[in-house]
């Protein structure tokens, strides 16, 4: 197999490295010498990059709409008010947190971007900005399924009130979500919400020991709740010194609370995992 010489051209940036207002749309652009380029309001629409070489580039006003970017490398490169609508990086070393910095503003767009910007990430086994780009993505899911809910916007008016329906039962799923184990990300919130769930339940243990609330008194309900508290704790925790007698005086609050310690754990080992793979 021959050896040949790869051409790398610059796209007339010249000694002066700085392009400015021009036109490269429609373009196949392979093994482009960006290096320290500066290029402003330049328009790369629909055009597609092959292995580019953009180190420290600093892009102002650039358009990147339908633009495609297969094995190019934009490490340490600057974007300023650049529009990536419907842009796909493949393979492309991408400084991730000058992307979020010009994300669309139509959240269904912004929300493809950044589920590719994800998967590039990815395929180069680089999860720095996971956590950031699954919150991003994320965020901007729950705002589009709330946009389509409403199909208030000229966009969102297409959807049928059958998927309206849908659209806000995933917007609250999300939200739950979001609220109980933080996508994912989060033993924090997992455990707060856990502690949460058990104080309702001690709750509910106090109320099913009483027969009428109106004739107990704050101090006496008060105390039921943290007798009922400890209670769900205990078989929460799986503690040996819970009270048979109470667990079958109070079956469904003992029920909750054993699902309640399978489900918290069910939650937290793929929490745990992600956290260790990325240490």
């Amino acid at each position: 197999m021959g050896i040949s010489k790869i051409d790398r051209p610059d796209l007339g940036a010249g000694a002066e490295r700085v392009l400015e207002k021009q036109d490269f749309k429609n373009l196949r652009l392979e093994d482009v010498d960006g290096k320290d380029v500066k290029y402003i309001d330049c328009n790369f629409s629909y055009s597609i990059f092959y292995r580019g070489y953009f180190h420290k580039a600093k892009f102002e006003r650039c358009k990147f709409i339908g633009t495609r970017f297969v094995a190019t490398n934009f490490r340490s490169a600057t974007f300023e008010a650049c529009d990536f609508s419907y842009a796909d990086f493949d393979r492309s070393v991408v400084p991730v947190p000058q992307v979020l910095a010009n994300l669309p503003s139509f959240a269904n767009v912004r929300w493809d971007l950044l589920h590719n910007l994800r998967a590039n990430m990815r395929a180069l086994g680089d999860t720095q900005h996971e956590s950031v780009l699954v919150w991003q993505e994320i965020d901007t899911e729950i705002e589009h399924w709330r946009l389509v809910s409403r199909g208030e916007a000229g966009y969102y008016r297409k959807y049928s009130r059958t998927e309206r329906v849908l659209a806000r039962l995933r917007h609250w799923r999300l939200l739950a979500e979001r609220y109980i184990w933080g996508h994912g990300e989060s033993l924090m919130r997992l455990s707060i919400a856990t502690l949460f769930a058990l104080v309702l339940l001690g709750l509910l243990n106090a109320i099913g020991r009483v027969g009428d609330l109106a004739s107990v008194s704050i101090g006496s309900m008060v105390k039921l709740w943290l007798d009922g508290l400890i209670f769900v704790a205990g078989l929460f925790a799986d503690l040996p010194n819970v009270n048979v007698v109470e667990v079958s005086e109070s079956p469904i609050t003992s029920t909750l609370a054993v699902a309640l310690r399978y489900l918290s754990i069910g939650l937290a080992i793929p929490v745990l995992y992600k956290y260790i793979s990325k240490r």
